[in-house]
């Protein structure tokens, strides 16, 4: 049995990232009611809000139930579809949490709730005062301990004042170039009998809503969706070089028709789908792709400046966002190298310095500020959940060289590296050594003990990114700026997660060393011939959570 043994309050506006689904057999009746008891008077119907049929109750008798299994002291979110008039809810254990629905028009119910101490429950459809349809039910997690509530929204095409179809009469939809004759223009066409497909992990199609608009919601459908599912992000941009990742790691729920994913109202003139293949092959094809929300949007964000691309633009300087995980700062699980000054600026902002707290260690190659995993809690990557985020804003030289977040081996080896980097080394975005223009690039170790790396970006000193790192036993996944890399990693019997700013002693013009080891005075003799003066790596909505086999 899986045990948490730290975790934070994992809310976020958009989807929540990262959803592990729970299962539920025969979601939307399209087997009629196998995996359901149903009680009359119910039916099947073939008004169905996708697929072909739907579960019709129409008298006060009438209910359809199905149990399912859930994990303890988890936050879920049940979500079904409702036409005319009837309940949607979930039993947990005599603790019933339900919301009627009375809509001339499929209206989408959502509940959330925390299980407790359940590690089952009933979900369910009823009667409420009059014939109703129900359809296409799922249970995700949505992560962290808060406790049970509901809430209903509609899904209808249209609701409030910003979720209309934006004109997709597009000026252009393009992709990465690599697909196989089905183009990118097929995904917004109106038709669900073409597709735009790409083959490969990674592969993305680009969406130019013509103008900057508020966006609220995408629909998507892919080939084939209701019998395998589809893992896809989103992103979007206001200037086509400065992404925004919305919506991270989502299934696809069990449909052949379009299927709508919420977003939390964002600036954007451009949308981006990567896929990332699906449960039957590594082909990513959309059928079709539809943007909900308004019109003539205001910028959110300022724009990154020169030869910045693919990085998030938001100045995070602190005083904002979520609180930092106690996890991570009452002194249990994580151990802190520099606490002077401190890097918890507020309850929201943590800000790493190392070029003031100057701390090194006997193998260390520069000056650090970080947390790090306490040694005795230090076990297998395979026997790990790990999920970190933060919003980082980097203020750094040019020239400098640090990373900000690793998977570290027992031994001086690591597994999962993370820099922020201006020099020379080849394979990235700008590979350019002292020009001010930074290349985000991540390493992993993969099983046969070699490092594979990858670019993610670039920023300019002063610019946030968005990162989120997962290790998901031993399958570890960097996401960073709408790009995403992952591979399952070589293990270590006590490998240990740590973050911060990691200031590397390092001539990025030729990547020589230019300090030694545990040696603060050569140090500061390196960052001083270098032109090292600023170093500064601030993290804002931060999120950890680990959980241990």
């Amino acid at each position: 049995m899986k045990t948490i043994t730290s975790s934070s309050v994992f809310v976020l506006s958009m989807l929540a990232a990262s959803a592990q689904a729970v299962n539920i057999n025969n979601p939307g009746f399209e087997s009629g009611f196998d995996g359901w008891v149903d009680d009359d008077p119910s039916a099947l119907s073939g008004d169905a809000y996708s697929g072909s049929n739907s579960a019709k109750i129409t008298g006060s008798a009438g209910r359809v139930d199905q149990q399912v299994s859930l994990n303890a002291n988890t936050n879920y979110r049940l979500t079904a579809y409702v036409l005319d008039s009837g309940t949607v809810g979930v039993n947990l254990n005599g603790a019933v949490f339900d919301l009627d629905s009375d809509s001339d028009d499929w209206e989408k119910i959502e509940i959330e709730f925390n299980s407790g101490s359940n590690t089952s429950a009933e979900i369910f459809a009823k009667y409420h005062n009059g014939t109703g349809r129900f359809d296409d039910f799922s249970l995700v997690e949505v992560g962290g301990t808060s406790s049970s509530s509901s809430s209903s929204s509609s899904s209808s095409a249209g609701a409030g004042n910003c979720n209309n179809p934006i004109n997709l009469n597009i000026t252009d939809a393009s992709d990465d170039g690599s697909h196989d004759g089905n183009g990118p223009d097929n995904a917004i066409d109106g038709s669900l009998s073409s597709r735009w497909s790409s083959q490969g992990d990674g592969k993305s199609i680009t969406l130019d809503l013509g103008g900057l608009s508020t966006v609220t919601q995408l629909q998507t459908a892919w080939l084939k969706g209701d019998q395998r599912t589809q893992t896809f992000d989103v992103a979007v941009s206001e200037n086509g070089n400065n992404w925004n990742t919305v919506l991270y790691n989502v299934d696809s729920q069990g449909s052949a028709n379009l299927e709508s994913f919420e977003i939390d109202d964002v600036a954007a003139r451009y949308v981006k789908i990567t896929g990332y293949g699906n449960t039957a092959n590594d082909w990513n094809s959309l059928l079709e792709a539809d943007v909900y929300g308004c019109g003539d949007a205001d910028s959110g964000s300022s724009s990154s400046s020169g030869n910045s691309s693919s990085s998030s633009s938001s100045s995070s300087s602190g005083g904002s966002g979520n609180d930092i995980p106690d996890s991570i700062t009452d002194g249990i699980l994580f151990d802190l190298e520099g606490e002077d000054p401190h890097p918890l600026v507020n309850s929201s902002t943590l800000r790493f310095v190392p070029l003031e707290a100057k701390v090194t260690t006997p193998n260390g190659n520069g000056w650090r500020h970080e947390y790090k995993i306490k040694s005795g809690l230090r076990i297998a990557m395979t026997d790990t959940y790990e999920l970190f985020e933060a919003d980082i804003k980097v203020e750094m030289s040019d020239g400098g060289k640090t990373i900000v977040a690793q998977h570290h081996a027992s031994d001086t080896g690591t597994i999962m590296k993370l820099y922020v980097s201006d020099s020379s080394e080849s394979g990235f975005d700008d590979s350019v050594a002292g020009n001010g223009i930074f290349d985000v690039y991540v390493r992993l170790r993969n099983t046969s003990g070699n490092e594979e790396k990858y670019a993610l970006g670039t920023i300019e000193s002063g610019d946030t990114f968005d990162l989120r790192v997962i290790n998901d036993y031993g399958d570890v996944h960097v996401y960073a700026m709408g790009n995403s890399f992952g591979i399952p990693v070589g293990d270590d019997s006590a490998s240990y997660f740590k973050f911060g700013n990691y200031l590397q002693s390092q001539d990025t013009s030729n990547s020589e060393d230019c300090g030694e080891s545990g040696d603060s005075d050569s140090f500061a003799q390196c960052f001083e011939e270098l032109g090292i003066t600023e170093s500064t790596v601030t993290m804002t909505n931060v999120v950890y959570e680990r959980i241990e086999n």
